[in-house]
């Protein structure tokens, strides 16, 4: 019976022993974090893998994270330096970096071409959630500004997060409005007048009309309403 009383209570020492030191790691790897990615709004949560012995009485010890990955979340490998009287060692420590932030999430089925020409509209139809972000896809929006002034290109899901990737930029260029042609044959330019025969974005060919000829030609789209056509010599 006190076998198994002592037995528990050096188990319950040994489990706060522990816990101490691993408080202390995981804190010095968030502010190595913090430091390393100062602009990401992010809660960190570490899960520290396969630590023992190496870890031990790190309370009374200077603590460093000096080399981490190259990535805020996920599995990870950090090189801590740890000091204590007049000695230095290094250990290596994998940990699961667990990331929480807020995410553009939307608020009921979007169809696609929808324009989100002002910031009212984004928070008409999308919301800043607090989700797990550790191992979603890079591209997730964060900040509502990338999305400003663009367009939906497919279906979205009610519930759904938003990634960069479901919207496009607005044509520079509209299907049957007039369009500055700008023809460039060496260092010669010759600007006229086309009609646009289908929407176009920057630097996407479209094909245009000469309203007096008939006759039809690609050209590149280079700004609002400007149509660049090259001439071989």
């Amino acid at each position: 019976m006190i076998y198994a009383f002592v037995k528990i209570f050096l188990l319950i020492l040994l489990q706060n022993f522990f816990h101490g030191s691993e408080d202390k790691l995981k804190s010095e790897i968030v502010n190595y974090l913090r430091g390393k990615f100062p602009d990401k709004k992010v809660n960190y949560l570490i899960e520290l893998k396969g630590v023992g012995w190496n870890i031990q009485n790190l309370e009374n010890c200077d603590v460093k994270v000096v080399k981490g990955g190259s990535n805020y979340r996920g599995y990870q490998t950090f090189k801590v330096q740890i000091c204590s009287d007049d000695s230095v060692r290094e250990i290596f420590i994998s940990a699961l970096v667990r990331t929480f932030e807020d995410v553009l999430v939307a608020r009921g089925k979007l169809k696609r071409g929808i324009v989100i020409d002002s910031k009212d509209k984004i928070f008409d139809l999308f919301l800043l959630e607090r989700v797990e972000t550790t191992f979603l896809r890079d591209g997730y929006v964060c900040d509502v500004s990338k999305v400003l002034g663009k367009e939906i290109k497919k279906p979205v899901r009610e519930g759904e997060i938003i990634f960069e990737s479901y919207f496009e930029d607005l044509p520079l260029v509209k299907a049957g409005e007039r369009v500055r042609v700008v023809a460039k044959a060496g260092n010669v330019k010759i600007e006229t007048i086309g009609i646009a025969k289908r929407d176009g974005r920057l630097n996407e060919r479209v094909r245009v009309v000469n309203p007096e000829s008939g006759k039809l030609f690609y050209g590149k789209v280079i700004g609002e309403g400007i149509v660049e056509v090259e001439i071989e010599n």
